[in-house]
């Protein structure tokens, strides 16, 4: 970087500039100018909300918030002539981006030695260019004295002297991005089971086997690594996560709350954020370092179009073409990944964009938008685990409070084939089930087709003939009378 001279040898009998100003983005004159007289350096804030509790009368219980740094704001005499690479600034900001601004303090110390101070910004914005207000004055009036400023807005400070260390340590943060799983559409393939495993926010095999959530997290953050993925330009700064449970409550008139109240299962989680896609060259924190700075002002558009990443986005709610050919057409499954936080394997259920900023060519630079996300029920619990065998027949131990129903979701991820498990188990109230009895539950591939209302269709399979093989048959089932 390079530092200006603190005074303008120009003007010495009338300048003397306590600050010098150096802008890297802005060829010629980076000092802006000289004569730069008063600095406010803006205030650094980290803001505290109170968080409204019960009981405490005397004291605040606060949730703080992110680092903010107020604007900078330079003034000076106006002088013809010392103005002429504010503008400039402007316009290359607007183009390449933020910059570094460094400002030198010259002071004298108590022994009466000139020293300096260096303050350095990082991603620095011009804001506000007050120019001068010039006015009349007859020959009785003592002449105003003209001045002008700039404010310019950053983000931080780096490799600063007059600060304390660690205010002005540079950030590293991880891409926040939404990685599609490819072939993945249709139904579950052993690439979305084997993720659905890693991804889950309730990992109930990790303590048990002696696992880490990190090391978890780890070999999904390899799983994902070489699949395509969508960038978004900074991460949300909120996501909404919702979970519901589906219950069935009879109404009852002689129950003192509520009547009984039957598990139907678990609703899939959903995930919402907002998002923003950026192609803007300005965003791109671009540092112009060749002398011959805005040259090429006005020879292109500035800024790349966010279509292409706008299309790829609108096609996860379409048919994913392979899925199509394959005859099982859905659209594509979808992992949320930013550093340690991975989503379960999802499904795009909802896009909303706006375009917000476009460029001289008419493209679209920027798009604002939401996204929803839906849990993808992947799960091998009804698979079978030996190729080409028949499914074996297991049990169930009843807990305390349990009923059928909730042993059927537990066993077949539906709790209406109740039936068959009272059935198969001679139980003829199945409200009334004793704790600590271990239930037979049939295979899957053993269970009749039922209606919506839980009758047995009538089918080859429901037929007189077919229920004397019947293994849910009381008459046919093993070890009856024993």
């Amino acid at each position: 970087m390079t530092s200006p001279m603190p005074f303008d040898p120009g003007f010495t009998a009338t300048n003397f500039a306590g600050f010098s100003l150096s802008v890297d983005l802005v060829g010629g004159d980076k000092n802006l100018g000289a004569n730069w007289n008063s600095l406010q350096m803006g205030d650094t804030t980290l803001p505290a909300v109170d968080a409204q509790v019960g009981g405490y009368q005397l004291s605040r219980f606060q949730m703080i918030g992110q680092l903010q740094y107020g604007n900078v704001t330079l003034s000076r005499p106006w002088t013809p002539n010392q103005s002429g690479w504010i503008p400039e600034w402007f316009a290359l900001a607007q183009q390449y981006g933020g910059t570094t601004v460094g400002i030198s303090i010259n002071y004298i110390n108590p022994s009466g030695t000139l020293q300096q101070a260096t303050y350095n910004f990082r991603n620095a914005y011009p804001v506000t260019w007050t120019q001068p207000q010039f006015s009349t004055v007859t020959g009785t009036e003592t002449p105003p004295v003209i001045t002008e400023s700039i404010t310019f807005s950053h983000s931080g400070y780096f490799d600063t002297d007059g600060l304390a260390p660690g205010i002005d340590t540079a950030e590293a943060v991880q891409p926040c991005k939404l990685v599609i799983l490819p072939g993945s559409s249709g139904e579950a393939t052993g690439l979305a089971s084997a993720l659905a495993a890693l991804t889950s926010w309730t990992l109930p095999t990790t303590a048990s086997l002696g696992t880490s959530l990190n090391s978890v997290t780890s070999q999904a953050v390899g799983m994902l690594g070489p699949f395509p993925s969508i960038t978004f330009w900074v991460p949300p700064d909120s996501m909404t996560v919702t979970k519901s449970a589906a219950w069935t409550v009879d109404p009852s008139p002689t129950a003192s709350g509520s009547g009984p109240a039957s598990w139907n299962g678990t609703n899939p989680t959903n995930l919402s954020f907002n998002f923003i896609l950026d192609g803007a060259n300005s965003d791109l924190n671009f540092t112009e370092n060749t002398s011959t700075a805005g040259e090429t002002l006005g020879n292109g558009p500035a800024g790349q179009s966010v279509l292409p990443t706008t299309e790829r986005l609108l096609s996860l709610c379409e048919v994913e073409l392979m899925s199509e050919l394959a005859g099982f057409g859905s659209s594509p499954l979808v992992v949320f990944v930013w550093g340690d936080f991975i989503s379960p394997v999802s499904y795009v259920t909802d896009i909303h964009l706006k375009f917000t900023r476009f460029n001289a060519g008419g493209q679209p630079i920027r798009a604002e938008g939401s996204i929803q996300l839906q849990q993808y029920p992947v799960y091998d619990a009804l698979q079978n685990p030996t190729s080409g065998g028949e499914m074996p027949r297991k049990s169930a131990l009843v807990h305390e409070a349990d009923t059928l129903a909730h042993i059927a979701y537990r066993s077949y991820r539906s709790p209406n084939r109740w039936r068959d498990i009272a059935m198969a188990n001679d139980i003829d109230d199945p409200l009334r089930v004793d704790p600590g009895r271990k239930l037979l539950i049939p295979a899957p591939d053993e269970l009749p087709q039922r209606t919506e209302t839980g009758l047995i269709k009538t089918s080859a399979r429901s037929s007189p003939e077919s229920r004397m093989r019947n293994p849910l048959s009381a008459k046919n089932k093993p070890g009856k009378g024993k």
